[in-house]
This record gives C-alpha cells, sequence and structure tokens, in this order.
C-alpha cells in the first residue's frame, strides 16, 4: 500500500478521534444545562453540527478504506 495512502488514513483516523471528543463533550454540556433546567437550544444545535460532522469524516475514511490502493 502507497504511504501516502497510510498517511491519510492515519490523519482520517485522528480526525475521527476529535470530532468524537467535540461530539462527547457537547453531549455533556446539553445534559448539564437539560439537569440545571437551563436552555439548552443552542448547544442542542451545536452537537448536531458536531454529529454531522462526525458522521461526514467517517464517511470519508470508509471511502478511503473501500478504494484501497495495491501498487506500491
Amino acid at each position: 500500500m502507497p504511504m501516502a495512502w497510510i498517511e491519510a488514513l492515519i490523519a482520517i483516523n485522528e480526525e475521527i478521534v476529535a470530532c468524537e471528543r467535540r461530539f462527547q463533550a457537547q453531549c455533556a454540556k446539553v445534559v448539564e444545562k437539560a439537569a440545571n433546567g437551563q436552555d439548552a437550544a443552542e448547544d442542542e444545535m451545536l452537537l448536531g453540527s458536531y454529529k454531522i460532522s462526525l458522521i461526514l469524516v467517517r464517511a470519508h475514511r470508509d471511502s478511503l478504506l473501500a478504494d484501497v490502493p495495491t501498487d506500491a
């Protein structure tokens, strides 16, 4: 497998981890605000945005994995 493909896969996996961390932190923020009776509407919208970003980054990774180059 070409080194460029491997490096791209590593980079996208690092981005997935970062997106998951943002998503989880935002989940916690929404739960905390809801538990305190605060309006979490804006935080929920941001959570939705983080979810979409995570889905798109995972789709990018999946497309890389589906098209594994075999040449060196």
